[in-house]
């Protein structure tokens, strides 16, 4: 989330000194600074651990770099770019290089880095998320700029420090560029961290996956260390699309991230022999083309994956749910509260209050205010009975102008406030219609249900019952289903 610091004028009206608003940017600037320089530099150091002679470059700083600045946009300032200038330099510095070329190295890393935030802040955030389709594409084709601006940089480094062939640099550098950020940036850019872990209220709990796609993954890593060879580099492939289509699109990068980096690391050191010569640009090049699209072609598969999810997750949802109160519709809710009591309670987990009402007099409302104003008021009601619930009670409209609840309630005695509540809550509403306050009451039969399973269908036929009997005996009450009374044993 970004934040706007007020000017001094701007700090005035709202009351606060422009003094202390320069000393919390001050504050903050500092913090950026710091924050970014140690991610930098450990990545940086982390990458230069694994260095030889003739590395497939491992490099995860200048993806974690760009991560930090999408993420944080906060840190998309020019304190938090010296930190990562800073970052760059000390890891260069410890592991024993000039002043001179680490000054080099910061200026093509942080170059690159820029121009990758530049334009991928202009993608759509879904685009960030690898929520849509193409996602990776355009990332990747918002990256290559980076990646060339960098090789840019670094070709000119190599002709004034080395006097080397700026066209080599330029491939070599480009393509480890691209292979780095597909290797580490989609996993900066969807894993979630823990303290933001809380699902929200009305989301699903996420689904066990299977574990079988992850063992095939590391069964086809361990054969392609055994065989060895120029192909074996892509004998994971089939288990990583597996798991691209198995597992979320930030497991999936996870899971990316960590083959790839393994890839360069074992490639890079040798402890893995593809039979290429490292020390041949041109073979590096290949190499790490290929660790790219090793991660590529399985990210795109898992977010095109995660854009069917979020598709028909909606579709469930409109399948679900009324279309002018979102309530739950009639079939949905009747399935949900047949496969709750079908299935005997935890204990201690308290007994079901059961609600069944019905709009008193609504057709009255129609004919005098019209069908929109009745809809308002539909809507109103609706927002009420949703004021009532918890996460993982029901609510839903039946039809017309009668609503059901199912609310998890301790004992009868809590049934009964909760009932009273709720029909004094809809007597009092007023909605506004063009100047005109609407009133409505309501009918309400009710239930508690202290054990279940239970048979549903007679429960509903019970609760429908009630709820006449509360119209005829002349509206705005409530009136009772003792479960004892009907033979409500499950079936």
């Amino acid at each position: 989330m970004s934040i706007t610091v007020p000017s001094g004028a701007q700090a005035n009206r709202a009351g606060r000194s422009p003094r202390i608003g320069r000393g919390g940017s001050t504050a903050g600037a500092g913090h950026s600074f710091l924050l970014v320089c140690a991610a930098v530099g450990g990545a940086a150091a982390l990458g230069l651990i694994t260095r030889n002679a003739f590395s497939v470059a491992f490099w995860p700083a200048n993806a974690i770099l760009v991560g930090i600045m999408l993420r944080a946009p906060q840190r998309h300032r020019p304190s938090g770019w010296a930190g990562a200038v800073a970052g760059f330099i000390l890891a260069d510095l410890i592991f024993g290089q000039s002043p001179e070329l680490a000054g080099w190295f910061a200026t093509a890393n942080v170059t690159g880095t820029f121009v990758a935030v530049l334009l991928l802040r202009r993608l759509d955030p879904r685009d960030l998320r690898l929520r849509r389709v193409h996602s990776v594409m355009r990332i990747s084709v918002a990256l290559l700029p980076g990646s060339i601006a960098a090789a840019l940089a670094g070709a000119v480094m190599v002709v004034v420090q080395f006097h080397g062939s700026p066209s080599q640099t330029l491939m070599t550098w480009t393509a480890s560029e691209i292979a780095n950020y597909l290797i580490f940036l989609p996993a900066m850019l969807t894993v979630q961290p823990p303290w933001r872990g809380e699902r929200r209220a009305g989301t699903p709990a996420p689904t066990a996956r299977p574990v079988w796609p992850a063992l095939l993954l590391a069964m086809s890593c361990i054969l392609a260390v055994w065989f060895d060879g120029p192909g074996s580099i892509m004998f994971p492939m089939p288990a990583l699309l597996l798991c691209a289509m198995t597992y979320s699109v930030s497991t999936a990068a996870l899971i990316t991230m960590a083959l790839g980096s393994g890839c360069m690391i074992t490639i890079g050191l040798g402890l893995v022999d593809i039979g290429q010569d490292l020390s041949i640009p041109r073979m590096v090049i290949s190499i790490r083309i290929a660790v790219a699209f090793l991660a590529l072609v399985p990210l795109t598969i898992s977010s095109a994956m995660a854009v069917r999810d979020d598709l028909m997750a909606q579709l469930q949802r409109v399948a679900d749910h009324d279309g002018l109160t979102g309530l739950l519709n009639r079939r949905a809710f009747e399935h949900r509260l047949h496969q709750l009591l079908d299935i005997a309670p935890n204990p201690g987990s308290g007994g079901l209050a059961l609600f069944w009402l019905d709009l008193d007099h609504f057709k009255a409302i129609n004919d005098r205010h019209g069908h929109p104003a009745g809809d308002a008021v539909l809507r109103a009601i609706a927002t009420t009975i949703a004021g009532c619930c918890c996460p993982g009670d029901l609510s839903a409209r039946l039809g017309g102008e009668e609503f059901a609840l199912a609310i998890v309630a301790p004992d009868a005695r809590a049934t009964a406030a909760m009932a009273e509540r709720l029909r004094e809550a809809i007597a009092t509403l007023r909605i506004d219609w063009h100047g005109t306050a609407i009133r409505a009451t309501s009918s309400i039969g009710a239930c508690h249900l202290a054990h279940w399973p239970v048979d549903a269908a007679a429960l509903l036929r019970g609760l429908d019952e009630a709820l006449y009997r509360a119209k005829h005996a002349g509206r705005n009450r409530i009136e009772w289903l003792d479960p004892a009374a009907l033979n409500l044993s499950a079936a």
